[in-house]
């Protein structure tokens, strides 16, 4: 059967919580003697408003219904009833401080939203004694009603704003956008306030729009906002002043928020984004529960809008970052050397593949005085564009240490000095420098922390290490004012030299045994040489690089890798250009 459930009203005054609705007339006032559905507070006229019945369509109008209208008016969703007004379900009827809801259940509803445009929240108890003048919602019923009682403006707005959302990725000039649409939409509001979050999870505002000169004060009522974050329920007040719930809320009082509605803003996950605030100043124009529906569906549209602009804005960062890197890695390019050297009677191969875009291995070749070529392999702790900056400088400082000072073992010393003053913090650099002289044949190698070079020795077919361990010092930055030690040796006709970093060694295949020192020997080895036709550095080179990408078997490089070999032809042979060729970053599989 059609009902009236009462919904508030002032604290004391007996009225009945269900008013069943017969179908013939029935009117609703102070006077017991008159009205069939009495509500006895004064500020009720006497015959205050009537219900009655056409066609099994329920009407309501204002006063007797002989003309004389109620002292104090009534109201429907907010809206003054002028004249007879056709009662749908779930309309809500103001009567001074008195609200009830009709209720229909012979009309069908229409069905529910798709989740995503419907914020689930707990419908508020029927038989609520609250505040006398305040109707303080969680977005009370569905927001699919909305679709049947909105006006064709406030649909046109919401599709106005849905289209909008799906045509742009710029979201301040939407947010604009949209609270222009609220204000043409709510005529009753004066101000709109669109906040996001700050880093600390604070509410600022991203958009402030009034309807008249002299409200643009970007202040905003914290109480409410914070409320609605803390709940993430959608909030509603007929007279923000008068509510008890707010407090003395000094924004309130100051701008006179008359009546006011806040909705979250939330991510796909729940997250809270910010709120968007509505008010006005004006006593007699207030908002209502449909209103707050809209409301609430643009927020819900717009949260999915600010995520997407998000994931935008976090995608075009990327983008930067991947190109300062790409920059980075030309820059590096930059530092190695363009060309490997044209010694009569010796051959160079150089090979390096940083575990990311840039990395921290580093090589060289730095010609000196009388003919000599000092071959320079380095290993930075760490990898990625912090270990590629302190390269740039240990390039710099290798070139003018050696060149400055003759000695190699007072110049490594040097190079170490250079590079703590310069402020490594907590990184530090293994290196070796193999000082080569054509002429006698001979090469002074200088050890900081790297792995020993290892030398195969044609006449004897065996793999020998360049120096012992006693010469090897520690790494540059961990001990100022070091002296380093040279050690000597001499390259006899088809000897070579191969260095490399720890990404050779630490090498994994895709069940994580590492490729070992072991497999770097046997690679090296005289049967290998053997099976290749030729011991010469280009061809062992390559060799050791094939045989790490086969361990590798498509694992991802964990490690930087620099292999660098050098050594002596036979007696007849001119000096190998055929690998003097610009040196690329290429990534081991």
């Amino acid at each position: 059967m059609p009902s009236l459930i009462l919904l508030k009203s002032p604290d004391g005054v007996p009225t009945a919580r269900t008013i069943p609705l017969t179908g013939d007339a029935q009117t609703i006032g102070r006077d017991a003697e008159r009205c069939q559905i009495v509500i006895p507070h004064h500020a009720v006229s006497r015959e205050h408003a009537r219900i009655t019945a056409e066609k099994g369509q329920f009407y309501i109008e204002d006063g007797d219904g002989k003309g004389n209208r109620s002292r104090n008016h009534t109201f429907v969703n907010s809206k003054e009833v002028t004249g007879p007004l056709a009662l749908k379900p779930d309309d809500r009827i103001k009567i001074c401080d008195f609200l009830f809801q009709f209720r229909d259940e012979r009309v069908q509803r229409p069905g529910r939203l798709p989740s995503w445009m419907r914020k689930e929240v707990p419908q508020p108890e029927e038989e609520d004694d609250g505040a006398m003048t305040t109707v303080e919602a969680t977005l009370a019923g569905d927001p699919g009603d909305l679709l049947k009682v909105a006006p064709a403006d406030r649909l046109r707005a919401l599709l106005d704003i849905s289209t909008g959302l799906s045509r742009t990725l710029d979201l301040d000039p939407l947010l604009g956008q949209i609270a222009d649409t609220l204000l043409g939409t709510f005529k009753q509001a004066d101000r709109c306030f669109v906040l996001g979050l700050d880093d600390a999870g604070r509410p600022v505002p991203r958009v402030v729009k009034s309807r008249r000169a002299g409200m643009e004060d970007t202040r905003f009522s914290r109480t409410i906002v914070r409320q609605v974050l803390k709940s993430m329920q959608a909030f509603l007040s007929e007279d923000a002043a008068g509510d008890t719930n707010l407090g003395p809320a000094a924004s309130i009082a100051e701008f006179k928020i008359r009546s006011v509605m806040c909705v979250p803003l939330a991510d796909a996950g729940g997250q809270p984004l910010g709120v968007i605030q509505v008010d006005t100043q004006d006593r007699t124009r207030r908002f209502g529960a449909d209103d707050l529906s809209l409301l609430a569906i643009v927020a819900n549209l717009a949260g999915v809008a600010v995520e997407k602009a998000r994931l935008h804005e976090a995608a075009l960062a990327r983008e930067k970052e991947q190109k300062e890197i790409e920059l980075a890695r030309q820059v590096q390019l930059g530092f190695l050397p363009q060309t490997l050297p044209a010694v009569d009677g010796y051959e160079f191969f150089a090979h390096y593949s940083p575990a990311q875009t840039v990395g921290g291995d580093y090589y060289d070749f730095v010609p000196l005085p009388g003919g000599r070529t000092a071959v320079v392999l380095g290993d930075v702790a760490g990898k990625g564009v912090p270990a590629a900056l302190l390269v740039a400088k240990l390039s710099s400082e290798v070139k003018f240490s050696l060149v400055t000072e003759p000695d190699p073992a007072r110049a490594v010393g040097l190079l170490n000095d250079q590079m703590i003053r310069g402020g490594l913090q907590d990184r530090f650099v293994t290196l070796v420098v193999m000082v080569l002289d054509p002429a006698a044949h001979r090469v002074a190698v200088v050890n900081a922390g790297h792995p020993i070079p290892k030398v195969y020795r044609a006449a004897k077919g065996l793999l020998a290490e360049v120096a012992h361990d006693d010469d090897t010092g520690p790494p540059l930055g961990i001990e100022p004012g070091y002296r380093y030690v040279a050690s000597t040796f001499a390259l006899d006709p088809c000897d070579f030299v191969t260095v490399f970093t720890d990404g050779v060694t630490d090498g994994q295949d895709p069940g994580g045994k590492l490729y070992g020192l072991d497999r770097v020997e046997r690679c090296l080895s005289p049967g290998d040489a053997v099976a290749l036709g030729d011991a010469r550095p280009k061809r062992v080179g390559e060799a050791l690089v094939a045989d790490i990408r086969r361990h590798a078997a498509g694992r991802a490089q964990f490690d930087d890798i620099a292999v660098v070999c050098f050594g002596r032809l036979e007696p007849g042979h001119g000096p190998a250009t055929g690998s003097a060729v610009r040196p690329t970053l290429t990534d081991i599989p």
